[in-house]
């Protein structure tokens, strides 16, 4: 019944992480009688997944479908099966995977991904989002002072960063792990005046950004959603995302507002009685725990334009992709 290889890999995988036979394939006769568009992009299994119906959808060939398509095709499976869909992929890239999730579209990759969250199950054994070692990535302070003094020191070549470090809310210990860090990518050499440790930049402000980018992340730890309108006068809360993106851009406003907002502050808000939601409802407010600060500009209603940057290079949208472009030209480097 299992004649293709992705059926088999996924079938194995699942009952490799699940634990035991949890995952049986009952026919394929009814999968028959779907639209042939979806038989055309889809290999369709009924299954039974620890004594409940599911369908597992495989995807054929290296057909390019997108995460809203691939939604509205598992909600028609969905009405026609009358059962919950996981759709399995031969490999996910990481702008891709983020769609996926964000439309709430149940996914496996044999070896490497689950995303199940209705049966409580979301892993990730292995992402080889880029082949990078861990430890050329900056860390979440290192990152944030990179960007404060590109966002704030427009003409000085020297910098002393302890003084901003600790405006930031970072000890000493962490500015200077985060000096250190700077030294280390070659973005800054060391400069003694007295006793006073300073950084000199090394090349141009583009120039260093463009040298930084390999060691930058998104500042994005995790998403949680809310229906709790409160969550948008909570302190510390920025407009992030394509939320933030469409007040620079021409972008459109997207249906769902976005905010970032510090885990601290996330925590702060649940003290004061606003609740989480782990899946993506439509009509939520989708919040974007950082793993640091969104507020590195004062008296503004979005996150800064170099964290935005980072936070959506890997979507595959073209459009984000040109409004990205835009906030490159347009920073005052």
């Amino acid at each position: 019944m299992l004649e293709k290889a992705l059926s088999r890999q996924t079938i194995r995988y699942l009952n490799q992480v699940l634990g035991g036979d949890v995952v049986r394939v009952e026919s394929v006769e009814q999968a028959e009688g779907l639209p042939y568009f979806l038989q055309d992009a889809y290999d369709v299994f009924l299954c039974e997944l620890f004594g409940q119906k599911i369908v597992l959808a495989c995807t054929k060939g290296d057909q390019s479908v997108s995460a809203r398509q691939m939604d509205k095709h598992m909600q028609r499976l969905r009405e026609q099966l009358q059962a919950p869909v996981i759709v399995a992929l031969p490999k996910v890239a990481p702008g891709e995977r983020r769609q996926l999730i964000r439309h709430d579209v149940p996914f496996v990759v044999p070896g490497t991904q689950l995303y199940a969250p209705w049966i409580g199950v979301i892993l990730s054994e292995r992402y080889p989002a880029e082949p990078r070692r861990a430890a050329d990535h900056a860390s979440p302070a290192t990152q944030a002072l990179l960007i404060w003094y590109l966002l704030h020191h427009p003409v000085s070549d020297v910098w002393h960063p302890f003084e901003e470090a600790a405006a930031l809310g970072y000890a000493g210990m962490t500015a200077t792990r985060a000096v250190r860090e700077l030294l280390q990518f070659q973005l800054f050499e060391l400069e003694l005046q007295g006793r006073a440790k300073h950084l000199k930049r090394v090349g141009s402000r583009r120039e260093l950004w463009e040298k930084a980018k390999p060691h930058l992340r998104s500042p994005v730890q995790r998403t949680l959603w809310t229906y709790d309108q409160r969550i948008l006068g909570v302190p510390g809360a920025r407009l992030a995302s394509e939320s933030a993106l469409a007040r620079t851009s021409m972008l459109n406003e997207p249906q769902q507002t976005v905010l970032a907002m510090t885990a601290e502050a996330v925590q702060i808000a649940k003290i004061e009685g606003i609740g989480f939601e782990p899946r993506a409802p439509g009509d939520a407010v989708a919040v974007q725990v950082w793993r640091y600060t969104p507020e590195l500009l004062d008296r503004q209603k979005t996150v800064d334009p170099l964290s935005l940057w980072l936070s959506l290079r890997s979507d595959v949208d073209d459009r984000i992709q040109m409004a990205l472009d835009e906030i490159e030209e347009n920073f005052p480097w």
